[in-house]
């Protein structure tokens, strides 16, 4: 028998010793097929190091073009703090109308200016440009919407419109009244979402891992909506805008008495508790435990 050759223990027969299987028999030849097994993992370990290898690269790039950001806006701020120190320094040499012209026009060019570098180093998509160039034309119009929502109670849309229209991050100046409203509602947005989410699928095996994630998400969000809350009510001084901050927590009450079976006092005994507590808490309420 050849070198290269094997005999096949179940049927005898003569085959070449590269091949995993007897091709009369089919019986399987052990140190071919843990080789072709061992040549499938290294396939595998180097696919895996090429997707690691792209990740990283990925990674580095963003945490690159992170520190790029830092460092350009750590100039601009240097800038912009000269300019103040200019406009400061030549504000002395001038005195009455001429001073206070004087510092406008000083200021107004270091605001262009930082504008003009901010727009050409970080512009947005054409898309995200549009969408704000919208929410700035029909400003007015849409405050008078956002108005509406509010009155009516719809506070989950309210939220909904301000980011469909980049209202929430990039708001203009007619949005300003709704600061403090849009802070607490934002919050109260991610509370209210994750409890239906959790009630609706509560039940469902396939989400018990996610119901455990959202519980802890929620835990979080509702700790950050009282903080958020209380800022927030001491700082707005519009009587209907400080209305509807107070008929949030309300709600968000409300729904917690109707999602996780509990009265006022046991709603308030929950907002007392650690995060660890409250998401037992809501485990025993919705899986029964």
């Amino acid at each position: 028998m050849q070198d290269n050759k094997i005999l096949c223990k179940t049927c005898g027969a003569e085959y070449d010793v590269s091949l995993v299987r007897c091709p009369y028999c089919g019986t399987a030849y052990a140190p071919a097929e843990e080789t072709e097994y061992m040549d499938k993992l290294e396939d595998i370990r180097e696919d895996l190091h090429l997707q690691v290898s792209k990740e990283d690269t990925r990674i580095k790039n963003e945490i690159e073009e992170d520190y790029k950001h830092d460092r350009n806006m750590r100039r601009f701020k240097k800038r912009y703090e000269d300019t103040e120190k200019e406009v400061s320094r030549f504000a002395k040499a001038v005195e009455g109308l001429g001073k206070k012209a004087a510092i406008l026009v000083a200021l107004l060019i270091g605001i262009i200016v930082m504008i003009i570098i901010t727009s050409v180093n970080y512009a947005d998509p054409d898309e995200e440009r549009a969408v704000r160039r919208d929410a700035k034309k029909n400003a007015a119009t849409y405050a008078a919407d956002a108005d509406a929502l509010l009155e009516s109670g719809q506070y989950m849309e309210f939220v909904s419109f301000l980011y469909s229209h980049e209202l929430m991050n990039f708001p203009p100046e007619e949005f300003e009244r709704f600061r403090s409203v849009s802070y607490v509602a934002k919050e109260y947005y991610e509370c209210i979402e994750l409890m239906e989410v959790m009630i609706l699928r509560s039940d469902d095996p396939e989400y018990f891992d996610g119901l455990d994630t959202d519980i802890r998400n929620f835990c979080m969000y509702v700790e950050g909506f009282y903080e958020v809350f209380e800022a927030q009510k001491s700082s707005e001084k519009n009587e209907v805008y400080l209305a509807y901050i107070m008929d949030m927590d309300n709600e968000l009450r409300a729904a917690m008495r109707t999602y996780f079976d509990m009265d006022d006092k046991g709603v308030q005994d929950f907002l007392d508790m650690s995060r660890g507590q409250k998401a037992m808490k809501i485990r025993e309420v919705l899986r029964h435990e």
